[in-house]
């Protein structure tokens, strides 16, 4: 009598396999990309604080450049920003709201003492995340 597996009980073992990675791919893809949205959003909050530092300590007014000043007094650097279909990117688009809005990735902030929304830091994006809001808007 010969020891071994058969074919079959192979081809069950490889579809059994094939079924439990087809299963958990996806999930571990999901919880990988709301990780990097919860990084993101963790990195906006820590350039909020640091120009509301600088807000603080200059008298209510908020930087008037691409946030440059806010180096490294207020945060060591400018955090690079991960959004799904963007190349990751630490780069600020500065002006006035329709100036800094690109949509191109990166951050957006409005650094126009004469825009309604001066001293508004957002991600450069006119996507949603993965709970339905817009980047922009978060």
């Amino acid at each position: 009598m010969k020891k071994g597996f058969t074919i079959t009980e192979i081809a069950v073992v490889v579809v059994v396999l094939a079924l439990l990675i087809g299963f958990t791919v996806p999930k571990f893809m999901t919880l990988l990309h709301k990780a990097e949205e919860g990084s993101t959003k963790h990195k906006l909050v820590q350039v909020r604080s640091a120009i509301a530092a600088y807000y603080g300590e200059h008298q209510g007014v908020y930087p008037t450049d691409d946030l440059s000043s806010l180096v490294p007094q207020y945060i060591e650097k400018i955090p690079s920003v991960k959004v799904p279909g963007y190349a990751p990117s630490s780069h600020v688009s500065a002006g006035t709201y329709e100036e800094s809005f690109t949509k191109t990735g990166g951050w957006a902030y409005v650094n126009n003492p004469e825009d309604p929304r001066f001293g508004d830091f957002f991600v450069n994006v006119d996507e949603l995340d993965s709970y339905g809001k817009h980047w922009a808007s978060l």
